[in-house]
């Protein structure tokens, strides 16, 4: 609506215009002044006393803030402007001296009742925003800057990158198992975006050994192979010039794989998206895009909101960063019918999806096509990525609307208890609703606390207790703690337990970080009761680190223990390395004598196998 007094655009809900300050009571410019100047001199010292506590409790009432307002304007209409008024008698002067006092008064009124109604928010939107305030942006976030991880993720997506990775077995309980120790097994990749070119390697080795290599080798034109210890041969295939024709002339392979019904001429497809993803192109699946989607375009989210009911309720103390602070409270209601909107609304949209539909429709193409050039997999009357789509998503469709269907008849009300800080940052909430499984009446509560911290995530409990009929509780928790002093340490720890009073299982994370050494330890427990019952930990030190750009990560132990096999703590520890970065190698090809697949003749397949197994026993013979 529009003030009367200045024509602005207000909250529908106002009582004071918070542009002019006058109070929407009053009777606007122009219109009969008698009433106010008969009621000025009573409402001056009414107003002192209504404002004054108004003002100390930051909430102001409509009906006070108007007094004020009236009171204001009734003394300048009845006072002559630059001429002061003349004393009779100590009335006046009794009067004269509030005038001070309730114009401050006024000023304060007219402020606070703008900042309430400009500021502090209905009892709706403050729930809304605590939640939001939970995920919020520009929270400190360690991970983004100690490493920049965001940053360092899309470089190395988007731009040439390399990563190279290495375990070896260090020790072992077990006396099989320590036969492998100095035993190591390693991989490595480069992406070469520029020149769209890509290698990966995977081998394994003994001490200084290398036992076996495989490397892989794809550009816009080949694809090369090799197994430098077993053959002196680089396998090689032209993909992109005339593949079905190849096929067709060659001498050995291409009857065997006509024979077999397969069909390469789907490989350039599949090696032509790879290359497109490799090189950072559109992903498929792009699940940060279909939550923006979802967003903007559902009205899912929208609709629940407007469907919550909100009242004001009892405060509550939470500790935050050590400290008790009390809490406004609000009681919240969402309906089950709102819930079950919601969900159908949610389904609609992902089932409608364009994008979705397309990316699958695709890969399943794709997947048509790379199983067409598998001998065990090829299969001539397979569908259409659009008719799988077709009927994934019927069948979807129809197991939702039964899901949806079952909620109907099972689910309650869903009601919470919302606590919200001074600044509208979320301190916690209790929540409840019930359900019927399986015939049996379920009740549903427990509520989560924010202790502040880094962030809103940082320090923080959540409870699930699920009540049967019969008053049994199983109870789910959650416990996050963690500290963070900017360039220095990091640390944390994870637990989450779910037990019914007599029996718990749980786990244990925990980690911490130095970011004057680059130190780090790494532990997650598996328990059942008080009992470990496996074990990983990982502790070693970022030799090399590029904030948002690479890292090289020394493991000096990776460690797993466990009790289940023989009772006692066996264990097997490795080491290892991690390394990623900008490419700084050179993308080739393998090295060996080039042997075109499609090309090579039946003898030449012979010679390749029987080289293949002289060199494999020779290997083997190592060992022994």
């Amino acid at each position: 609506m529009k003030c009367p007094h200045c024509n602005q655009e207000i909250n529908d809900e106002s009582q004071i215009c918070t542009y002019c300050g006058k109070s929407l009571n009053e009777v606007p410019d122009g219109q009969s002044q008698t009433e106010n100047q008969e009621h000025s001199s009573d409402t001056e010292a009414d107003s002192q006393a209504t404002a004054e506590p108004a003002a100390e409790e930051n909430i102001v009432a409509p009906e006070a803030g108007a007094e004020v307002t009236e009171a204001v304007a009734a003394k300048e209409n009845t006072e002559p402007a630059g001429e002061p008024a003349e004393p009779a008698g100590e009335a006046p002067k009794g009067k004269k001296k509030w005038v001070i006092p309730a114009a401050i008064a006024a000023v304060v009124a007219i402020a606070a009742g703008a900042f309430a109604m400009t500021s502090a928010k209905d009892p709706k939107d403050a729930v809304i925003g605590a939640f939001k305030s939970i995920v919020a942006e520009g929270q400190t976030n360690p991970a983004e800057e100690i490493f920049g991880v965001s940053a360092m993720t899309d470089k190395l997506n988007k731009e040439s990158s390399e990563m190279n990775m290495e375990l070896t077995v260090e020790g072992s309980s077990d006396e099989t198992l320590s036969q492998l120790v100095s035993g190591k097994i390693g991989m490595s990749a480069l992406n070469d975006i520029d020149n769209k070119k890509m290698s990966f390697v995977m081998g394994v080795g003994y001490a200084d050994m290398n036992l076996a290599n495989f490397e892989f080798y794809l550009d816009e034109k080949e694809l090369v192979m090799a197994i430098p210890e077993l053959s002196s041969k680089a396998f090689s295939m032209n993909y992109a010039d005339d593949l079905e024709g190849q096929v067709k002339n060659s001498p050995y392979l291409g009857q065997i794989l006509q024979d077999s019904g397969m069909d390469l001429t789907g490989l350039n497809s599949y090696l032509e998206k790879c290359n497109e993803l490799a090189a950072g192109g559109e992903q498929f699946f792009d699940l940060e895009e279909l939550w923006k989607r979802y967003k903007e375009g559902s009205k899912a989210i929208d609709d629940l909101k407007a469907a919550m009911t909100v009242e004001k309720a009892e405060k509550k103390s939470f500790t935050i960063d050590g400290k008790e602070v009390s809490c406004d409270g609000y009681h919240t209601t969402i309906t089950k019918d709102a819930l079950i909107q919601f969900a159908t609304t949610t389904k609609e949209f992902f089932l409608s999806d364009e994008t979705l539909k397309k990316d699958f429709i695709e890969y399943m193409d794709l997947m048509n096509e790379l199983q067409g050039t598998m001998v065990m997999m090829a299969n001539p009357y397979a569908q259409t990525g659009e008719e799988m789509q077709q009927e994934l998503w019927k069948e979807a469709e129809t197991q939702l609307d039964a899901v949806i269907e079952e909620l109907k008849d099972s689910m309650g009300d869903l009601t919470m208890d919302v606590y919200v800080r001074k600044d509208g940052k979320m301190a916690g909430f209790d929540y409840e609703t019930t359900a019927v499984i399986a015939e049996e009446n379920i009740k549903l509560y427990g509520n989560v606390a924010f202790a502040g911290g880094y962030s809103m995530m940082s320090n923080v409990k959540a409870v699930l207790n699920v009540e049967s009929a019969d008053g049994e509780v199983v109870t789910a928790s959650v416990d996050k703690t963690g500290t963070y002093e900017k360039d220095k340490t990091w640390a944390g720890t994870l637990r989450g337990t779910i037990g019914n009073g007599t029996d718990s299982y749980s786990f244990v994370y925990t980690g911490d970080y130095n970011a004057e050494s680059k130190d780090y330890n790494l532990s997650l427990d598996l328990l059942s009761g008080e009992e470990s019952q496996f074990t990983i930990s990982s502790s070693g030190m970022f030799t090399d680190l590029v904030k948002g750009e690479s890292f090289n990560l020394e493991m000096t132990s990776l460690k797993m223990e466990t009790p289940l096999i023989t009772g006692e703590n066996e264990y097997l520890e490795l080491s290892g390395k991690y390394l990623a970065g900008p490419l700084n190698q050179t993308v080739e090809a393998p090295e060996g004598d080039r042997l075109d697949l499609l090309a090579a003749t039946e003898e030449d397949y012979n010679n390749v196998y029987t080289e293949i197994m002289g060199n494999a026993f020779s290997l083997m013979m190592k060992f022994y």
